[in-house]
């Protein structure tokens, strides 16, 4: 068995900090808590690709992510800080890594973009379509209020170095500094982020007081990007929206018969998501630059005539989200779903203003949900391990009930 030398290093906060070799070389302070500062508020802004966005580029856009969720490609890829991009997505990427990162001081060889896409339905080569009958059924369950949320969205779970959990056991979780999801049309599941975090060293999850609970909720709208915490709780739940909401947004017009408008227009009625995952100081483990063999089928860049494609100065924060207040008397939806799969033995279970998430839903808009400690209620965010699973009697779904919360 070969063996590796790993050396980490965390500010207070759980965030990989860079070497003291890169600070005395360059006469920064080898003090953590001097180290770069970034907004990792959850927030949403729109980029420049929106309802004007030229539609060749857009269509090549959609049709390169398409290329990029190839099941025998690498899930994701890698772009160096201070790299050349060689396509449009690597572009982007950068882009994004460089409107977050601004002039914070960090390590350039070991900092950078990690970018990939996920797409919902998944295309006849997608990652999730060529998923082998084993794989499928890990995320099919014979209960019934399991949902199979990998299908129509996205599982909860925590973005970090994927291969390094693996090789230490499951226990040693490397997050980015922050995460990012820009939204390619205005279709599919919200992205749902909850500053539930675990332990970087063992895996545990960390306690959250229920005062300091947040809970961000983005609808998809074309262009616009969100932005959290890396070492926040994440999905994309499709049972949020209403009963039949998704398949009437992907459902192809039969009126299409030239087959190469038609597969354009089913690009158009995915939902297409371009996630980028910033990282300071640390490079995550296999994660290497999209393969130089595929590159010819990528859109090329030009400089001249694409000054940016995503994020440049022009862009400002609009969109603003909206903080929502739950009433006495305001009605309550219980969910529960499991983490990373219908077939683990980990659960979410919450409690959410569903109507109010719902009415956000036809301008992919935002809300924040917020709750405050009322005496002898039910957590409105529990995890469940185990036995805890077991043991609890109320993990029905879609539970209607009038619950008083108070902000």
């Amino acid at each position: 068995m070969s063996e590796i030398e790993l050396q980490l290093r965390f500010d207070p906060d759980g965030r990989t900090i860079a070497s003291e070799e890169f600070y005395s070389k360059n006469g920064e302070s080898n003090n953590p808590n001097n180290d770069v500062k970034l907004d990792y508020k959850s927030k949403t802004l729109d980029t420049l690709i929106n309802e004007e966005t030229d539609a060749k580029l857009l269509d090549d856009i959609l049709f390169d992510c398409e290329i990029t969720d190839c099941a025998l490609l690498p899930r994701t890829f890698w772009c160096s800080s201070d790299s050349k991009p060689r396509c449009v997505l690597e572009r982007m990427a950068l882009e994004v890594f460089k409107h977050h990162v601004g002039d914070a001081v960090y390590d350039p060889a070991t900092s950078g973009a990690e970018f990939w896409v996920q797409i919902r339905p998944s295309p006849p080569a997608g990652r999730y379509n060529l998923l082998s009958e084993d794989d499928k059924k890990k995320n099919t369950s014979s209960k019934e209020d399991d949902i199979d949320l990998e299908s129509t969205g996205i599982c909860f779970h925590w973005d970090k170095d994927e291969d390094l959990r693996l090789m230490m056991g499951g226990q040693v979780y490397v997050h980015p500094h922050i995460s990012t999801v820009t939204y390619l049309n205005s279709i599919g599941a919200p992205t749902m982020t909850i500053n539930y975090r675990v332990n970087p060293l063992n895996g545990d999850y960390i306690d959250t007081p229920i005062d300091d609970t947040e809970c961000f909720i983005s609808w998809p709208k074309k262009g616009k990007h969100l932005s959290f915490d890396g070492r926040y709780l994440h999905a994309a739940p499709s049972n949020l929206m209403p009963p039949g909401e998704f398949e009437k947004q992907t459902k192809v017009s039969d009126d299409l018969v030239d087959e190469d408008e038609r597969k354009k227009q089913m690009r158009r009625q995915r939902r297409v998501t371009f996630l980028v995952n910033v990282w300071l100081n640390y490079k995550p483990f296999n994660v290497e630059p999209f393969p130089e063999s595929m590159m010819d089928k990528m859109t090329k860049i030009s400089e001249d005539t694409m000054p940016a494609i995503l994020l440049d100065p022009r862009n400002k924060n609009i969109n603003e989200k909206k903080v929502e207040t739950v009433k006495v008397d305001d009605s309550v939806t219980g969910f529960k779903w499991s983490m990373g799969g219908t077939e683990s033995n980990e659960y979410i279970k919450m409690e959410l203003p569903l109507a109010s998430i719902q009415n956000e839903l036809q301008k992919g808009g935002n809300i924040e949900i917020k709750w405050k400690q009322h005496e002898g209620r039910v957590p409105p965010i529990e995890l469940l391990k185990g036995e805890d699973i077991k043991s609890d009697e109320s993990l029905n779904c879609h539970d209607q009930k009038k619950q008083k919360i108070e902000k």
